[in-house]
Order: C-alpha cells, then sequence, then structure tokens
C-alpha cells in the first residue's frame, strides 16, 4: 500500500521504536501475499493503459482537440500509476522474501527487515509516484474546466504543477523524516511526512468534485449558446458526462479514503490507537491503493489507435490508384 506509516519502518530501531507503532509489525505472510499480488495487478493494468494510450494519437500539436489532450493527461497519469505500482512490487517482494528474518529475531526489538537505504529509497519512489499521480488527476479535473470555457492546453504548466509539486512535497516530507537528530519523538518525526504525502490526496478528493460540477454548468451554457437550444439531445449528453465524471470520482475515493481515514484515526487517537481496526483498513490499502491503474482502464475512455503504414503499402496503394486514373491522349475538354 502507499501510506506514510510504513516508511519509519526503514529506520525502525531499538532506539525509535515507539509503543504507540506496535501496528507496524505487520510480519505476516498474509499481508505480504496480499499487498504482492495487488501490486502486480496493478502494475499489469497500468502498463496495459499506458500501451493503449501511446499508440493513439498524441497530442503534439493539436492542444484544442479535447479528446487528445485528455489522452495527454491520462498517459501521464498512467506512467505514474506503473511507476508507483513498480515499486510497490518491488518493496513488497522485498519484504515477502526478508519475512523469515523477523522469527530469527523474535527475541529482539526488531529493525527493518530491508536495507534502510534501500527501503528509503524505494518508499520515497512509491510516494513520489502516487502523489504525481494524484496530482495527475487534479490536473485532469482542471483541463475538463478549462475545456468548457475554452481555455488553451497549459502542457508545461501541467508538468511543472504535477513533477514538480511531487518533487517538493516528497523531499520535504521525507528529509524531515530521515533527519537525524529528532528521533526521539516519534509524533515530531513523522507528523511533517504525514502531511506532504496527504496534502495532495485530500485536495484532490476536495477540488476534484467543484470542478466537475463547474465544468457541467458551464458545458450547458456552451451548448445552449451553440445551438440556441437545449433539447433532450443536448441534456443526455450532458447527463452522460456526468455519470463518467461521477464514477471517476468515486473510484478515486474508493481506492484512496481508507488512506484518509487511517491517517485521521492514527493522529486523532495517537495515545491510544485501535490497533486491530488500524490493522484491517491497512489491509484494505494494501488491496485498494494498486487497483487504481486497473479501475482507470474501465474509466477514462481510450482514443482509436493509429495504424500506420508501412512504405511498402503505401507504394502498393498508390500504384493501385494509378491504376485506375483515366488515360487519355486528348484533354477532355477539346
Amino acid at each position: 500500500m502507499a501510506d506514510p506509516s510504513l516508511q519509519s519502518l526503514c529506520c525502525l530501531t531499538t532506539s525509535n521504536r515507539s509503543q504507540q507503532y506496535q501496528l507496524l509489525e505487520l510480519h505476516q505472510s498474509a499481508y505480504y501475499g496480499l499487498s504482492l499480488a495487488s501490486a502486480i495487478v496493478g502494475f499489469l493494468g497500468a502498463v496495459y493503459q499506458l500501451n493503449l494510450r501511446y499508440a493513439a494519437p498524441f497530442p503534439r500539436y493539436q492542444y484544442f482537440n479535447v479528446g487528445l489532450r485528455g489522452n495527454n493527461i491520462l498517459f501521464w497519469l498512467a506512467l505514474a500509476d506503473t511507476f508507483a505500482a513498480f515499486g510497490l512490487t518491488v518493496r513488497s517482494t522485498g519484504w515477502f522474501l526478508s519475512q523469515n528474518y523477523w522469527s530469527v529475531h523474535s527475541s529482539n526489538l526488531p529493525h527493518s527487515p530491508m536495507n534502510p537505504l534501500f527501503c528509503a529509497i524505494i518508499s520515497g519512489w512509491i510516494q513520489f509516484s502516487y502523489t504525481s499521480s494524484h496530482l495527475w488527476t487534479l490536473v485532469y479535473a482542471i483541463d475538463v474546466r478549462r475545456i468548457t470555457f475554452d481555455q488553451p492546453f497549459a502542457a508545461p504548466v501541467y508538468h511543472v504543477c504535477a513533477w514538480g509539486g511531487a518533487v517538493a512535497l516528497c523531499t520535504t516530507g521525507l528529509t524531515l523524516l530521515y533527519l537525524p537528530g529528532h528521533d526521539s519523538d516519534a509524533f515530531i518525526m513523522l507528523l511533517p511526512n504525514h502531511v506532504t504525502t496527504y496534502f495532495p490526496l485530500v485536495l484532490t478528493c476536495l477540488a476534484c468534485p467543484f470542478l466537475f460540477m463547474s465544468a457541467f454548468r458551464q458545458a450547458e451554457i456552451s451548448l445552449t449558446r451553440r445551438y440556441a437550444r437545449y433539447t433532450t439531445t443536448e441534456r443526455r449528453l450532458v447527463d452522460s458526462l456526468k455519470v463518467k465524471f461521477i464514477l471517476i470520482v468515486s473510484v478515486f475515493y474508493l481506492c484512496w479514503m481508507p488512506n484518509i481515514v487511517n491517517g485521521l484515526v492514527l493522529w486523532i487517537s495517537w495515545n491510544k490507537l485501535p490497533v486491530t481496526w488500524v490493522l484491517a483498513n491497512w489491509y484494505l490499502m494494501a488491496l485498494l491503493n494498486p487497483l487504481q491503474g486497473v479501475f482507470n482502464i474501465m474509466l477514462y475512455r481510450i482514443p482509436k489507435r493509429r495504424q500506420p503504414r508501412s512504405q511498402l503499402q503505401g507504394w502498393f496503394a498508390s500504384l493501385q490508384i494509378r491504376k485506375i486514373e483515366p488515360q487519355e491522349e486528348t484533354p477532355l475538354l477539346l
């Protein structure tokens, strides 16, 4: 799963292990197996969607084409999901293969099951990928609204906000998490990383419904102005778009609402955590987080693939055209 609490496992030692984080001892084959299986399925789904969108017409210059500019954003969203699912697969595999470590050191307080540096790098990669995925989802909602207002496609701004914002947030959170010197207070050590992780997630959850509702209202106004009417046909078009975007928001909530609930419970009940409930929620996050790439295949429309013709096919087609052209000795007008 993609949760900042797991990143503290990379530096879990006898000196910084707190009583509140006994719930991090998820050293069970069932949890590792669920995480690995869900990560593999999510990785395959994200790669499949990435392949379909790469083979579709890619908007290099058609910035005002509605379908192609949406495909551009969804391509980068699928790429971020692919990166995240790959990182989850690597980390889950490392946990699954190193689970015997805990049985050997059961008499002592636990340490990180993987190399701390490798664990920190792969956890940072997962956080960066999913943060950029959340921001690309937000960018998609923003661009849908910009389309209804006939505003241009701001590709450079989108890339800076999605990739640059993810880099800034992850760098800040992970630096404060792994910075030596304040590991005696778990609250101070973990809070900044949780804030930088949950900020883009909560922002996307709150902003997307309002952006889509604004786009719907403007779409109704634009259709009325363009056709000077708003009949059943236009109403059905708007209603179909509403259903699509409601499903997009609902699936995003389904995949990531357990993470928000986990963060709220963690910080509200810091002194007395409901460990059993939190662990059950962690299993739910391990199942749902990587499946976002699979659900996106069913939600977002895939443009038709462009079938490029080889030079031989092009030469043969031109030859066929020459054969059917009329051969005349004298112009028809004479």
